[in-house]
């Protein structure tokens, strides 16, 4: 039996079922987000580099709208692994907003942090957009419905007042690259980098990366404890110098159905190419434990994970 997760309802019962034996191979579904999007990328690199090592482990990397869908599917048993905003995991032990009235995520099991990501919003360099009050009654992409990337531009948007000012657009992310080029929106926001719709839109104009104030930085951490203040390198986009900005941690997380074997493996194969996954998309350079913070989510780590750490020495005592 084999995930087929876009087909018919007969592939969903197959992958609610859990990871599928066929023929001696594991079968994983791991969510991303959609093209264009760093967490769609970073599954890309990682089912192609892990897949090397692991022959009886197939991965098999689903489109997803981002962090709130992989959350929300594997509570519902329909990923066995996704790359999901640390705020997700702990917003769905309760279940509270984008899960509130849903199923707890009692099954979520951490695996490692994958990275940390910054949320800022971008425009064209000849916009007259030069701060973010400047976007109040413009058109600005939030991203895909259902992705952690609307989750943190509508939170970060409500924190400085401006989520009521905006003309509110849901679109991918690649779709509002190619907007903001054609002058259908003024501006999008975009969680984590580097993205591939910003660093292509950066080789044919020149963009603007909107800056925080201290004030408003302070702002959001104050009002949503998950996010602290971090500096996008200027490395990051052509054009564009070190900005102060909101980030959050995203972590890989697996379904606790799981087998321990199949999370061990991989893991320990991700540590061991994690130069060659850096080669493949940069956020992959950032992938660590990081488990007491982790476990401050609510959640526990895969006992794969567990073990593979433990075995390292990685274990905190």
């Amino acid at each position: 039996m084999k995930h087929a997760i876009f087909a018919m309802s007969a592939a969903v019962a197959s992958a609610i079922a859990g990871p599928a034996i066929s023929e001696g191979t594991t079968e994983v579904a791991w969510g991303g987000s959609n093209p264009g999007g760093v967490m769609y990328y970073m599954v890309g690199v990682a089912g192609t580099e892990l897949g090397k090592d692991l022959p009886d482990i197939n991965i098999t990397q689903v489109t997803t709208g981002g962090s709130t869908e992989n959350a929300k599917r594997l509570i519902k048993g329909e990923l066995d692994m996704g790359i999901v905003y640390g705020s997700h995991v702990y917003m769905s032990q309760t279940p509270e907003g984008p899960f509130a009235g849903g199923d707890k995520g009692t099954m979520l099991r951490g695996v490692a942090m994958a990275y940390e990501g910054p949320t800022y919003f971008v425009t064209l360099g000849d916009s007259g957009i030069e701060e973010l009050s400047d976007l109040a009654d413009k058109k600005v992409a939030l991203g895909p419905p259902g992705s952690g990337t609307v989750f943190n531009c509508s939170n970060i948007l409500k924190a400085v007042g401006l989520i009521d000012k905006i003309e509110p657009q849901m679109m991918t992310f690649a779709d509002a690259g190619r907007a903001l080029a054609n002058g259908q929106i003024d501006a999008f926001c975009q969680s984590s980098s580097p993205a591939a719709a910003v660093t292509e839109l950066a080789e044919t104009r020149d963009i603007r990366v909107l800056p925080y104030s201290a004030e408003q930085l302070g702002a959001i951490s104050e009002t949503y404890p998950f996010y602290h203040t971090g500096t996008m390198p200027e490395t990051t986009y052509k054009g564009v110098p070190a900005t102060d900005m909101p980030y959050t941690t995203v972590y890989w997380v697996a379904h606790e159905r799981v087998a321990e074997d199949v999370v061990k493996k991989m893991v320990a194969a991700a540590y061991d190419k994690q130069d060659a996954l850096a080669a493949g998309h940069k956020a992959w350079a950032q992938m660590k434990p990081d488990i007491e913070n982790f476990l401050k989510l609510g959640a526990p780590m895969h006992p794969g994970a567990e073990a593979y750490y433990r075995e390292k020495g990685q274990w905190p005592q």
